[in-house]
């Protein structure tokens, strides 16, 4: 985890997190988005002003010269080495990022070869924030920066284990002032209270299996499809 995540919203409902009224996304809803695909992402932008930001999903390292051509593009980064390692260390000091999602998708195993997907978010439709950090790359002086994303996540809490064994950090409404650097302190800390184990848990369509697929009906509850229930003793 994390592999797949939805960015679909109601009007007006990232207000809080953007610090705008009615504040415009730069691009529609997605609901099926996947590694190689740009993410909106909310980070600090010149005078200390929060703004979106669109890097593609898969960090590049910012040493390297050609994106293309890097050896790894990790989608995401462990939440217990993210502020030694050397490849994501320097992202983590100076270019964290929340990431607003409708929910994220996790794959459950059912029986050899055969998995139920699961949306983890909140039914209200109130977005979460995930903690993510940006790879800002300047191939030459005279282009624009080249931005790339890693997602942060953390061993998941006992309600979510089921599911997958890691999930994303989850950062809390309190916490956001601190992660994107807003105030002083220690974002490490932040590190340690993910609030992931507050996410609900519901089965969806398989259609989300496909990442071409989009549309609001992916984030739909469904029943468990009965090969699903049967494997797991529920028929």
């Amino acid at each position: 985890m994390c592999g797949r995540i939805a960015q679909g919203f109601v009007d007006g409902s990232l207000d809080r997190l953007v610090g705008i009224s009615d504040a415009r996304l730069p691009r529609g809803p997605r609901w099926n988005i996947a590694p190689g695909q740009a993410v909106l992402t909310v980070r600090l932008g010149e005078g200390g002003v929060r703004r979106f930001s669109q890097p593609d999903w898969g960090f590049v390292a910012p040493w390297e010269k050609h994106a293309e051509t890097a050896r790894i593009k990790p989608i995401n980064a462990k939440a217990e080495t993210v502020a030694t390692s050397k490849l994501f260390g320097g992202s983590f000091k100076s270019h964290r990022c929340l990431i607003p999602v409708r929910c994220w998708y996790e794959w459950k195993l059912v029986a050899p070869g055969l998995k139920q997907p699961y949306a983890l978010g909140r039914t209200d439709g109130v977005p979460i924030t995930l903690g993510g950090i940006i790879s800002v790359r300047r191939p030459h002086r005279d282009y624009p920066a080249e931005l790339s994303l890693a997602i942060i996540t953390t061993p998941a809490p006992v309600s979510l284990a089921d599911i997958h064994a890691r999930a994303p950090l989850v950062v809390g409404e309190a916490d956001w002032p601190a992660w994107l650097g807003e105030v002083s302190g220690d974002p490490s800390a932040v590190l340690a209270r993910s609030a992931a184990g507050a996410v609900e848990v519901w089965p969806v369509s398989r259609m989300v299996n496909r990442a071409g697929t989009d549309g609001p009906e992916l984030i739909e509850p469904v029943e468990i499809e009965a090969w699903a229930m049967a494997t797991e003793g529920h028929a």
